[in-house]
Formats: structure tokens, sequence, C-alpha cells
């Protein structure tokens, strides 16, 4: 039997130093390893995403301001038309056709008595009694009177303010003038508004 040969100083030394290198190796390996990964972590994109697109979730948009109806303006009242409407006269003023123009709200007040309206002052003068325009509606039917007639003189005289006007007046000559009471037919009918009735009509000359 042979016996083993004691191994050699130097021998050990090599083997000491190869188990050196290879843990050196190993601990070298580990450390390359957790460097790739913690730079691979790091790599990723840092800009920060809205939640919303991530999760395909849509997005919340503002809310549409809900839209009022605005409501209607109220027309304003008539002013009236100048061509009116031509009713039957009677009395000793030898007058047998008058022409009633009205208007909404058109103001002024109720006489008995006409007023001469044949020049641009006189006409003005009893217009300006009336509101939203209304006189100038009864200076044109005045005008239009005068030139249908030349011979009579056109006069005006606010009969009525309400809901009805006259169906007939009676125009009567007198020591102050022409007097002139409109026919109003009774009636229950209400209205929103008051409407002023105005009588033109042209007296003959003497």
């Amino acid at each position: 039997m042979t016996a083993s040969l004691p191994t050699s100083p130097r021998r050990l030394l090599v083997r000491s130093r190869a188990r050196s290198r290879s843990l050196a190796a190993l601990v070298t390996g580990l450390a390359l390893a957790t460097t790739l990964t913690a730079c691979g972590d790091d790599g990723g994109d840092d800009t920060a995403s809205d939640p919303a697109a991530s999760t395909g979730a849509p997005s919340e948009s503002s809310p549409t301001p809900s839209t009022t109806p605005t409501p209607s303006e109220s027309p304003e009242p008539d002013s009236g038309s100048a061509s009116g409407e031509s009713i039957p006269a009677t009395g000793s003023a030898g007058v047998t056709e008058a022409v009633v123009v009205s208007s909404t709200e058109g103001g002024g007040s109720v006489s008995e008595m006409a007023f001469a309206v044949d020049t641009e002052q006189a006409a003005a003068d009893f217009g300006s009694q009336f509101e939203r325009g209304f006189g100038d509606v009864v200076a044109q039917t005045a005008s239009d009177l005068a030139e249908q007639a030349p011979d009579a003189t056109p006069y005006a005289a606010t009969v009525a303010i309400g809901c009805e006007g006259p169906e007939s007046v009676a125009i009567d000559a007198g020591e102050a003038g022409f007097q002139v009471v409109a026919q109003v037919p009774k009636t229950t009918k209400q209205c929103l508004a008051p409407i002023t009735y105005v009588v033109v009509f042209a007296a003959p000359n003497a």
C-alpha cells in the first residue's frame, strides 16, 4: 500500500488563488446583474400619463351650459292705422260719414267737442294728448280727408277709450262748435289694454 504524499505548499497556494478568483467573479457577476436590473427599471417612460387614458375610460368633459329659452317680448301696442274705418254720421252738421281711427294705449281724453285739424299746427296741438305716435295717425287721416273734400274743413274728436269703438256718430252744429256723440255698443268684453278711438270728419264750409 502506497502512502499518499502530502500536498505541497505551492499547490495549496494555487488552489486558494483559484477559489478566490472564482468567488470574485461570482460577486462581480451578481453586482452586474443587479445594476442592469436597476437600469431596466429606471429606463421607463418618465412622462406622467393620464389615468383616464391609460385605463381607457372616457375623460370627463365640461358640462354643456343649459340654454334657457328667452321669453318672447310683448309686442308694442299698435299705434293705429291711417286708413281707419268709415261709420255713418247723422246730425245737423250735414256730415253723413266719418272715419274712426284707434290705437291701443293711445292715451287722450274723451270729449264731445270736435277740434279743427285743418293745419299742421292745429293737428299737432290736438295730437299732443296722445301717445305712441297716434297723433301722427290722426293728422294723416285729417290730411287725407282734406284732399278728398277741398270745400270742407277736417275735424277730430276723441269719442271713446275702452274695448269697443263707435258704430255711428251724431254730429250737431252748435254755438261753441261741433258736438260729436258716439254710439258705442254696450258689451261685457274685456281687453288687456284700453283702446283710444278718435272720430275724424270733414264739415262743409259755410
